[in-house]
Order: C-alpha cells, then structure tokens, then sequence
C-alpha cells in the first residue's frame, strides 16, 4: 500500500515529466456552480491565472502554456516570468511569475503546490488510505483529502505515478470537478512554447491603461445622464453635489439608472403602483413624479426636505411630485 508521504513527494518534487492534453471541468447533470478554490491575494499588482471551462495545456516543471480550445493564449510561463493576456490578446501583460494567482476549477492541475501549501487544511490532508487505479490511460494514485472549515465535502485527486502530475480532482458528492483529456506525458516539448517574444505590456502600463479605461466609460456615463436625465448641476444648499462620476443605465428600454458620486446615490426606475423603496443602509428619499420613482440619498450627511424639494426641482422642474417618502434604515449611524 502506498503511503501518503510518497504521493506528497510525487506532487511536490515529481520527476516533472513534459505533459500536453485538454482540461475540461466535470459537472453533474443540473449543478448549478463550479468547484473553484479562490486563495486570498493582494491585488494590485497581482496576476490572476483563470483559463476558461476548456482549455488545452503544456506543461513542465513551472513552465506553463494555456490556450483556449480555439488555440489563442490565455497564458504562458518560462518558469520566471508570466504573460497575461486575458484583458488583450495580441498584447498581454508581462510580469514575474512570483505574482500570478491561479484561481478557478483548473489550478490544482496547472499549478504544482509548494510542501508549505500542503502542510494545510486547505484540501491538503488525506481522510483515507492511498489506492492504484487507472485514469486517462496512466497508472495513478488516488485519495481524498479533506475540506476546509466551511467546505463540506472532500476532494478526490487522481495523480500520475510516473511524473507525479495531477490529472483530475473531483467532489464526488456533487460530480463537479476538472480533469484532463487527450494526455500525452513524456513527449519533448518546443522550447518555444513557454516565450513569448511579441510586445507585451509592463504591470504599471497595463494598470494605467485600465484606468483611461475606466476614465473614458465614465464620461460616456456622464454623458448620457447629461442627454437623457439633466445636465444641470445638481447642487443643493447644504451644499450637496448629486451630479453623478457613475451613471448605469439599468433597462435601457425604460430609461432607469443608477448614478451616484463618492458622497450621493441618485436612481429612478419606470413609476409602479406599489411605489419603490431601494433597500439602501443609508437615509433616503423616495418620491415619484407622473412617468418615474426616483431615489435619492448622500452618504456623509443627512438630506432634509428642504435638500430633496431643491433637488427635485433641478431634476424635473414643474412637474408634480407624490408619495414623498423618507426612509430611515434602522440602526443606521446619525449624522450631521
């Protein structure tokens, strides 16, 4: 009988054999999510591994190469740097391998876990005997290990004996898991699989791009509260700014929205019999006009009558306004 120890070492320091094939997530029929483990990170200058539900793979050692089933890139490593490119595909984002993250159902057969990972209780211990099996056409070990504190179920792993690599793991309870298909281990891998020589963006160019990014969408938002609700200031005498940083439309066949700054909230949605009351932890005031429900609150005073009439008349002057109402969360910090 195999003892665990010996399986712990095939995963930690296995021969790391070149291995290729496809990884498909298992899901019983009607299970509603994934299995996905999602270790905490930092962010910020993070890199996150996610390749898609399907996706083929070459790997060796802490080389890695990802595409998605129709062959574009998802994401390649040379063992100490990493290219990224699920935010664009013929430029990805470059950065050291220290800082990618894998999450989603295929990172356990993507990524080899250090000895300090699996000295854990984050499926890291075995809850029975090793066994030999056949799996994928390879001579493999499987056990289960058991689950974190608020997981109820343990995960079955199948690992190959020869190169130590993972090649499935799976809640049997619920059927869902990640396993690979067309494997081929111990063929010679190109070199050239694990580079990426093409333009490629720095982590900082990448960010300040999301940023413009970000800056752009906000002013298309902006613009399109000024076309279709008001490009009015939207100052009360508190003083209290409602004029929106954020503008969503929520139905753009009705002409809802959600909008707000850092300090307010400000939405309307298609007037209903039964009125509307957003369930915002802030106070508000609800009030409806002849065609919309509108809702409006700020987030570091507390808005007043007098506020929300200046307000409503900078909105929708002269129209007539009914069901008024403030609503005061319960439990709710005052302010001034």
């Amino acid at each position: 009988m195999t003892a665990w120890i010996e399986v712990l070492k095939a995963l930690t320091d296995g021969p790391n054999l070149p291995v290729r094939g496809s990884i498909y997530e298992v899901r019983a029929e009607g299970t509603p999510e994934s299995f996905g483990h999602e270790p905490g990170h930092s962010g910020g200058g993070s890199m996150l591994a996610v390749p898609d539900t399907g996706c083929r793979v070459w790997l060796q050692g802490r080389r890695v190469r990802v595409e998605n089933v129709d062959g574009n890139p998802i994401f390649i490593s040379d063992g100490s740097r990493a290219w990224d490119f699920t935010g664009h595909v013929d430029r990805p984002r470059v950065g050291s391998l220290a800082r990618v993250v894998y999450l989603g159902p295929s990172q356990f057969l993507l990524q080899r876990r250090s000895t300090a990972e699996w000295t854990g209780s984050d499926f890291a211990q075995p809850v029975d005997q090793v066994e030999t099996t056949d799996f994928a056409g390879r001579r493999c070990w499987t056990v289960r290990l058991a689950p974190p504190t608020g997981k109820p179920h343990p995960l079955r792993i199948w690992v190959d004996i020869e190169s130590g690599q993972m090649l499935a793991n799976r809640l049997e309870e619920t059927g869902v898991g990640s396993e690979f298909v067309d494997l081929v281990v111990g063929e010679p891998l190109d070199e050239t699989l694990f580079v990426w020589d093409g333009p490629a963006y720095t982590s900082e160019q990448y960010q300040q791009i999301l940023r413009d990014e970000r800056r752009e969408h906000q002013l298309q938002q902006a613009q399109w509260f000024a076309e279709n609700v008001t490009a009015t200031a939207l100052t009360t005498r508190v003083p209290i700014d409602f004029t929106p940083v954020d503008a969503r439309e929520t139905d753009p066949d009705t002409g809802g929205f959600d909008a707000q700054n850092r300090s307010t909230m400000l939405s309307r949605r298609r007037r209903r019999t039964e009125g509307w009351d957003p369930k915002w932890g802030i106070l508000h005031y609800a009030w409806s006009t002849p065609e919309w429900d509108w809702a409006a609150g700020a987030r570091e005073v507390d808005l007043d009558d007098a506020a929300v009439d200046e307000l409503q008349q900078r909105l929708h002057p002269s129209e007539p306004v009914d069901r008024v109402r403030r609503i005061d969360p319960a439990g709710r910090p005052r302010r001034r």
